[in-house]
């Protein structure tokens, strides 16, 4: 049952990644579709999981302040997936920001994408790409977020 967990949130979260990579500079995709509902529907399922777990044996065990702690802990497959789930959500929020920023400022699809691309498998390295393009494309409008429609 977790592998199927972790099949469909991922197939989900692919899913929602497509329009933000072909269609970033749509306000529907960037702040509903990959910043609110899909992020909102995985959170559901990591909360509920999580809250399953900690219901059904109380905390988890070891010490999750130590990497031997977090090992022993992610041994159970639906921890492992809801810890999975949270990468996904956090990942596509971060998406969602980049495309929405990065459409704002003038960046070409290819280096967006790119960005974009980079954070869906690798967290970080793409958000850092996407600060490095910032810095050539400085003097474009305001952050996305100043705007009070966020």
């Amino acid at each position: 049952m977790a592998e199927q967990l972790f099949q469909v949130t991922n197939t989900v979260a692919l899913i929602a990644w497509l329009p933000l990579l072909l269609l970033p500079g749509n306000r529907f995709v960037t702040d509903v579709l990959c910043r609110q509902l899909v992020p909102g529907g995985l959170a559901l399922i990591y909360v509920a999981v999580i809250g399953w777990k900690l219901s059904a044996g109380g905390s988890p065990p070891g010490d999750p302040t130590t990497i031997a702690g977090l090992r022993q802990a992610f041994t159970d497959d639906f921890v492992f997936a809801a810890a999975w789930i949270h990468y996904l959500v956090f990942d596509m929020v971060v998406g969602s920001l980049i495309a929405r920023e990065a459409v704002a400022r003038g960046i070409p699809w290819p280096l967006r994408s790119l960005s974009l691309l980079g954070t869906f498998l690798l967290g970080p390295a793409g958000y850092l790409l996407h600060l490095g393009l910032r810095l050539r494309w400085r003097a474009a409008a305001a952050p996305p977020l100043a705007d009070s429609a966020s």
